[in-house]
Protein backbone atom coordinates (compact mmCIF):
# COMPACT_ATOMS: atom_id res chain seq x y z
CA UNK A 1 0.00 0.00 0.00
CA UNK A 2 1.67 3.38 -0.78
CA UNK A 3 2.07 5.80 1.49
CA UNK A 4 0.16 8.74 1.41
CA UNK A 5 1.95 12.00 1.36
CA UNK A 6 0.94 15.13 3.58
CA UNK A 7 2.21 18.70 3.88
CA UNK A 8 2.72 19.86 7.74
CA UNK A 9 2.64 23.70 8.97
CA UNK A 10 4.67 23.95 11.92
CA UNK A 11 3.64 27.53 13.67
CA UNK A 12 5.83 28.40 16.83
CA UNK A 13 4.47 31.36 18.98
CA UNK A 14 7.40 31.93 20.45
CA UNK A 15 10.40 30.66 21.80
CA UNK A 16 9.37 29.03 24.78
CA UNK A 17 5.53 28.04 24.07
CA UNK A 18 3.81 25.13 22.59
CA UNK A 19 4.46 23.57 18.99
CA UNK A 20 1.41 23.41 16.56
CA UNK A 21 1.78 21.24 13.31
CA UNK A 22 -0.90 21.09 10.86
CA UNK A 23 -0.90 18.58 8.43
CA UNK A 24 -2.31 18.93 4.90
CA UNK A 25 -3.06 16.09 2.52
CA UNK A 26 -2.09 17.00 -1.19
CA UNK A 27 -5.63 17.03 -2.58
CA UNK A 28 -6.40 20.20 0.39
CA UNK A 29 -3.51 22.17 -0.51
CA UNK A 30 -4.66 21.87 -4.42
CA UNK A 31 -8.00 22.85 -3.14
CA UNK A 32 -6.82 25.82 -1.52
CA UNK A 33 -4.68 26.93 -3.83
CA UNK A 34 -7.71 26.87 -6.35
CA UNK A 35 -9.61 28.73 -3.71
CA UNK A 36 -7.40 31.41 -3.43
CA UNK A 37 -7.19 31.89 -7.45
CA UNK A 38 -10.24 32.13 -7.58
CA UNK A 39 -10.71 34.66 -4.73
CA UNK A 40 -7.98 36.82 -6.58
CA UNK A 41 -9.87 36.80 -9.73
CA UNK A 42 -12.96 37.69 -8.22
CA UNK A 43 -11.17 40.28 -6.33
CA UNK A 44 -9.81 42.06 -9.43
CA UNK A 45 -13.37 41.23 -11.45
CA UNK A 46 -14.94 43.39 -8.66
CA UNK A 47 -12.51 46.27 -8.94
CA UNK A 48 -12.84 46.69 -12.17
CA UNK A 49 -16.49 46.57 -12.05
CA UNK A 50 -16.82 48.48 -9.62
CA UNK A 51 -14.21 51.29 -11.53
CA UNK A 52 -16.67 50.94 -14.01
CA UNK A 53 -19.81 51.32 -12.14
CA UNK A 54 -18.33 54.38 -10.77
CA UNK A 55 -17.20 55.70 -13.90
CA UNK A 56 -21.13 54.98 -15.19
CA UNK A 57 -22.68 56.57 -12.30
CA UNK A 58 -20.41 60.05 -12.95
CA UNK A 59 -21.18 60.17 -16.85
CA UNK A 60 -25.02 59.36 -15.45
CA UNK A 61 -24.52 62.56 -13.54
CA UNK A 62 -22.70 64.63 -16.12
CA UNK A 63 -25.42 63.36 -18.67
CA UNK A 64 -28.12 65.07 -16.47
CA UNK A 65 -26.79 67.67 -15.88
CA UNK A 66 -26.13 68.86 -19.44
CA UNK A 67 -29.91 67.29 -20.21
CA UNK A 68 -31.06 69.72 -17.75
CA UNK A 69 -29.08 72.91 -19.17
CA UNK A 70 -29.79 71.85 -22.22
CA UNK A 71 -33.32 71.70 -21.82
CA UNK A 72 -32.82 75.19 -20.42
CA UNK A 73 -31.32 76.44 -23.09
CA UNK A 74 -34.27 74.63 -25.56
CA UNK A 75 -36.82 77.01 -23.62
CA UNK A 76 -34.92 80.48 -23.84
CA UNK A 77 -33.86 79.38 -27.31
CA UNK A 78 -38.17 78.79 -28.12
CA UNK A 79 -38.62 82.04 -26.43
CA UNK A 80 -36.20 83.78 -28.55
CA UNK A 81 -38.15 82.31 -31.67
CA UNK A 82 -41.33 83.57 -30.75
CA UNK A 83 -40.04 87.50 -29.96
CA UNK A 84 -38.16 87.16 -33.54
CA UNK A 85 -41.11 85.70 -35.05
CA UNK A 86 -42.56 88.63 -33.92
CA UNK A 87 -40.18 91.04 -34.46
CA UNK A 88 -40.40 89.47 -38.34
CA UNK A 89 -44.11 90.56 -38.48
CA UNK A 90 -43.82 93.77 -37.38
CA UNK A 91 -40.80 94.75 -39.61
CA UNK A 92 -43.42 93.07 -42.70
CA UNK A 93 -46.27 95.36 -41.93
CA UNK A 94 -43.76 97.76 -41.62
CA UNK A 95 -42.23 96.80 -45.21
CA UNK A 96 -45.96 96.66 -46.92
CA UNK A 97 -46.44 100.00 -46.14
CA UNK A 98 -43.49 101.62 -47.52
CA UNK A 99 -44.29 99.37 -50.28
CA UNK A 100 -47.42 101.34 -50.55
CA UNK A 101 -46.32 104.69 -50.10
CA UNK A 102 -43.49 103.99 -53.12
CA UNK A 103 -46.29 102.74 -55.41
CA UNK A 104 -44.96 98.89 -55.54
CA UNK A 105 -47.92 97.93 -53.55
CA UNK A 106 -47.76 94.37 -55.16
CA UNK A 107 -44.71 93.68 -54.25
CA UNK A 108 -45.24 91.33 -51.41
CA UNK A 109 -48.03 89.34 -53.81
CA UNK A 110 -44.98 87.18 -55.40
CA UNK A 111 -43.22 85.91 -52.54
CA UNK A 112 -44.08 82.79 -51.27
CA UNK A 113 -44.96 82.32 -48.06
CA UNK A 114 -46.88 86.12 -47.97
CA UNK A 115 -50.38 86.48 -46.96
CA UNK A 116 -52.43 84.88 -49.36
CA UNK A 117 -54.52 88.44 -50.75
CA UNK A 118 -51.29 90.26 -51.20
CA UNK A 119 -51.35 94.05 -49.77
CA UNK A 120 -54.39 96.16 -48.90
CA UNK A 121 -56.78 92.64 -49.61
CA UNK A 122 -57.48 92.57 -45.76
CA UNK A 123 -56.88 88.93 -45.40
CA UNK A 124 -55.54 87.17 -42.09
CA UNK A 125 -51.49 87.03 -42.16
CA UNK A 126 -49.95 83.74 -42.34
CA UNK A 127 -48.06 82.61 -39.48
CA UNK A 128 -44.70 80.73 -40.16
CA UNK A 129 -43.75 78.62 -37.25
CA UNK A 130 -41.56 79.35 -35.25
CA UNK A 131 -38.43 77.29 -36.70
CA UNK A 132 -34.71 78.64 -37.15
CA UNK A 133 -34.53 77.88 -41.01
CA UNK A 134 -38.17 79.34 -41.82
CA UNK A 135 -37.36 82.82 -40.03
CA UNK A 136 -34.35 82.79 -41.83
CA UNK A 137 -35.69 82.52 -45.19
CA UNK A 138 -38.50 84.87 -44.20
CA UNK A 139 -35.96 87.45 -43.32
CA UNK A 140 -34.06 86.95 -46.48
CA UNK A 141 -37.82 87.75 -48.35
CA UNK A 142 -37.95 90.77 -46.62
CA UNK A 143 -34.15 92.06 -47.11
CA UNK A 144 -34.88 91.54 -50.99
CA UNK A 145 -38.25 93.18 -50.57
CA UNK A 146 -37.20 96.31 -48.79
CA UNK A 147 -34.17 96.57 -51.34
CA UNK A 148 -36.33 96.83 -53.84
CA UNK A 149 -38.81 99.44 -52.33
CA UNK A 150 -35.42 101.65 -50.63
CA UNK A 151 -34.79 101.47 -54.38
CA UNK A 152 -37.91 102.88 -55.51
CA UNK A 153 -37.76 105.64 -53.15
CA UNK A 154 -34.38 106.65 -53.92
CA UNK A 155 -35.62 106.39 -57.60
CA UNK A 156 -38.70 108.79 -56.65
CA UNK A 157 -36.60 110.96 -54.76
CA UNK A 158 -34.08 111.35 -57.21
CA UNK A 159 -36.95 112.27 -59.43
CA UNK A 160 -38.48 114.83 -57.18
CA UNK A 161 -34.88 116.29 -56.69
CA UNK A 162 -34.55 117.14 -60.60
CA UNK A 163 -38.39 118.49 -61.12
CA UNK A 164 -38.57 122.05 -60.71
CA UNK A 165 -41.47 122.30 -57.84
CA UNK A 166 -40.07 125.73 -55.93
CA UNK A 167 -40.65 129.24 -57.55
CA UNK A 168 -37.18 130.38 -58.02
CA UNK A 169 -38.28 134.20 -56.97
CA UNK A 170 -41.14 134.94 -54.87
CA UNK A 171 -42.69 138.00 -56.34
CA UNK A 172 -46.03 139.38 -58.11
CA UNK A 173 -47.11 137.38 -61.49
CA UNK A 174 -47.42 140.45 -64.08
CA UNK A 175 -47.84 138.14 -66.68
CA UNK A 176 -48.88 134.24 -66.94
CA UNK A 177 -48.45 131.40 -69.21
CA UNK A 178 -50.48 131.51 -72.33
CA UNK A 179 -52.17 134.23 -74.86
CA UNK A 180 -51.67 137.62 -74.16
CA UNK A 181 -51.00 141.19 -75.56
CA UNK A 182 -47.44 141.51 -75.92
CA UNK A 183 -46.42 144.72 -73.33
CA UNK A 184 -44.05 146.09 -76.00
CA UNK A 185 -46.04 145.89 -79.44
CA UNK A 186 -49.02 145.58 -78.22
CA UNK A 187 -50.12 143.06 -80.17
CA UNK A 188 -51.71 139.66 -79.52
CA UNK A 189 -48.97 136.62 -78.67
CA UNK A 190 -48.50 133.51 -76.89
CA UNK A 191 -46.25 133.80 -73.65
CA UNK A 192 -44.03 130.74 -72.89
CA UNK A 193 -43.69 131.28 -69.07
CA UNK A 194 -44.42 133.67 -66.34
CA UNK A 195 -43.33 137.44 -65.63
CA UNK A 196 -42.72 137.49 -61.95
CA UNK A 197 -42.26 141.39 -60.85
CA UNK A 198 -39.48 141.98 -57.62
CA UNK A 199 -37.11 143.94 -56.89
CA UNK A 200 -33.67 144.42 -59.11
CA UNK A 201 -30.86 142.24 -57.92
CA UNK A 202 -33.27 139.97 -56.16
CA UNK A 203 -31.63 136.54 -56.10
CA UNK A 204 -32.40 133.73 -58.32
CA UNK A 205 -32.68 130.34 -56.78
CA UNK A 206 -32.49 127.07 -58.24
CA UNK A 207 -36.19 124.72 -58.67
CA UNK A 208 -34.42 121.98 -58.79
CA UNK A 209 -31.06 119.89 -59.24
CA UNK A 210 -29.82 120.08 -63.17
CA UNK A 211 -26.67 121.27 -65.20
CA UNK A 212 -26.35 124.87 -66.44
CA UNK A 213 -26.50 124.57 -70.62
CA UNK A 214 -26.74 128.24 -70.77
CA UNK A 215 -25.37 131.40 -70.01
CA UNK A 216 -25.60 134.35 -72.49
CA UNK A 217 -27.24 136.78 -73.85
CA UNK A 218 -30.04 136.21 -76.41
CA UNK A 219 -32.20 138.60 -78.12
CA UNK A 220 -35.22 139.44 -76.47
CA UNK A 221 -34.40 137.27 -73.24
CA UNK A 222 -31.40 139.50 -72.59
CA UNK A 223 -29.33 137.72 -70.02
CA UNK A 224 -30.72 134.39 -70.18
CA UNK A 225 -29.64 130.80 -67.99
CA UNK A 226 -30.54 127.70 -69.03
CA UNK A 227 -30.74 124.54 -66.84
CA UNK A 228 -31.19 120.71 -67.91
CA UNK A 229 -32.27 119.16 -64.65
CA UNK A 230 -32.47 115.46 -66.55
CA UNK A 231 -35.94 113.55 -66.77
CA UNK A 232 -36.81 115.49 -69.75
CA UNK A 233 -37.27 119.00 -67.74
CA UNK A 234 -35.71 122.16 -68.67
CA UNK A 235 -35.95 126.13 -66.92
CA UNK A 236 -35.21 129.11 -68.80
CA UNK A 237 -34.50 132.69 -66.35
CA UNK A 238 -34.73 135.59 -68.88
CA UNK A 239 -34.02 139.09 -68.69
CA UNK A 240 -31.34 138.58 -65.70
CA UNK A 241 -28.85 141.44 -64.74
CA UNK A 242 -26.36 138.75 -63.99
CA UNK A 243 -25.02 134.83 -63.93
CA UNK A 244 -23.78 133.47 -60.47
CA UNK A 245 -23.01 130.12 -61.99
CA UNK A 246 -21.66 129.08 -65.42
CA UNK A 247 -21.87 126.98 -68.23
CA UNK A 248 -21.43 123.32 -67.08
CA UNK A 249 -21.50 123.89 -63.31
CA UNK A 250 -23.99 121.71 -61.72
CA UNK A 251 -26.21 123.07 -59.46
CA UNK A 252 -29.16 121.72 -56.61
CA UNK A 253 -32.25 123.02 -55.32
CA UNK A 254 -32.43 126.11 -53.62
CA UNK A 255 -28.50 127.32 -54.94
CA UNK A 256 -28.34 130.82 -56.45
CA UNK A 257 -27.80 131.20 -60.13
CA UNK A 258 -28.54 134.61 -60.90
CA UNK A 259 -29.82 137.74 -60.09
CA UNK A 260 -32.75 139.43 -61.51
CA UNK A 261 -32.50 142.34 -63.46
CA UNK A 262 -33.60 144.60 -67.04
CA UNK A 263 -31.94 143.09 -69.80
CA UNK A 264 -33.36 142.20 -73.08
CA UNK A 265 -37.08 143.46 -74.36
CA UNK A 266 -38.66 144.78 -71.05
CA UNK A 267 -40.54 147.48 -69.70
CA UNK A 268 -39.17 147.00 -65.96
CA UNK A 269 -37.03 144.62 -63.76
CA UNK A 270 -38.37 141.07 -63.14
CA UNK A 271 -37.34 137.38 -63.61
CA UNK A 272 -39.01 135.65 -67.01
CA UNK A 273 -39.07 131.96 -66.10
CA UNK A 274 -40.00 128.84 -68.18
CA UNK A 275 -40.65 124.99 -67.68
CA UNK A 276 -40.29 122.77 -70.57
CA UNK A 277 -41.01 119.12 -69.91
CA UNK A 278 -39.86 116.56 -73.40
CA UNK A 279 -39.32 119.27 -75.51
CA UNK A 280 -42.50 120.89 -74.81
CA UNK A 281 -43.65 124.14 -72.93
CA UNK A 282 -45.55 124.17 -69.94
CA UNK A 283 -47.39 126.26 -67.70
CA UNK A 284 -45.02 126.87 -64.68
CA UNK A 285 -47.91 127.63 -62.10
CA UNK A 286 -48.81 123.71 -62.52
CA UNK A 287 -45.12 122.84 -60.97
CA UNK A 288 -44.57 125.20 -58.60
CA UNK A 289 -45.32 124.22 -55.34
CA UNK A 290 -44.32 126.35 -52.25
CA UNK A 291 -45.64 129.93 -53.46
CA UNK A 292 -49.13 131.01 -56.05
Amino acid sequence: MAEKRHSTIIIVPHAHGKVFKIQLSRMLLRTLAFLGIGIAILSVVSVVASGNFLRQRALFRTLQSENKQLKGNNQRLAQTLTQVQARLTQFEQRTKALAIAAGVANLFSDASGATPGGVGSGGPLTRMAAEPEALVRRQEQLDQALAKVEKRLSDQALVISHTPVVAPVVGVITDGFGPRIDPVTHQPAFHDGLDISVAFGTEVSAPADGIVTYADRDSGYGRLLKINHGYGYTTMYGHLDRFLVKEGAKVMRGQPIGKVGMSGRTTGPHLHYEVWKDGEKQNPLYYILDAY
